[in-house]
């Protein structure tokens, strides 16, 4: 498999892959959409709040986790990628979130490629992001928490 750098113009035309480290390795943990809850999440910069649940299951114990994306997403040539430390925030702006309860959460954003043109760019987090314990995370990096339990 070729690396971003590879596939990227010649080192140095490109500021947004400077300290990227290629992975081939996908999350390995729960699904992102089907351990987290979209309501009560929030976009905040490049940061992602939302609940996740914890492995407490006599008390179905959820914690509030977020997670800087810059941690988990990269921009190449106008497009959101996985990607482990990708600084997408650096080159990507007006970005959103919508998510489809147990399907999807998506992230779009307004990103520039090489020559500063604009491309609307989304990415299904649920290919980027796990739960691993009540704790968002992404290429080995994890998340904050606190401990929250849903209202009976």
């Amino acid at each position: 498999m070729r690396s971003l750098a590879q596939i990227l113009l010649p080192a140095g035309l490109m500021v947004f892959t400077a300290g990227w480290v290629a992975s081939d390795n996908p999350p390995q943990a729960q699904s992102f959409v089907d351990y987290c809850a979209y309501v009560g999440s929030n976009l905040t910069d490049h940061w992602l709040g939302l609940f996740c649940r914890n492995n407490m299951t006599a008390v179905f114990g959820y914690n509030y986790t977020w997670i800087d994306l810059d941690l988990c997403i990269g921009n190449n040539g106008g497009q959101l990628i996985p990607y482990d430390n990708g600084n997408y925030s650096t080159s990507c702006t007006n970005c959103s979130f919508v998510a489809i309860p147990k399907k999807t959460i998506t992230l779009s954003c307004l990103c520039q490629d090489e020559n500063k043109q604009i491309f609307n760019s989304s990415l299904d987090l649920n290919t980027t992001l796990y739960d691993d314990n009540g704790s968002a995370g992404c290429f080995g990096h994890s998340g904050n928490k606190t401990l929250d339990y849903p209202n009976p």
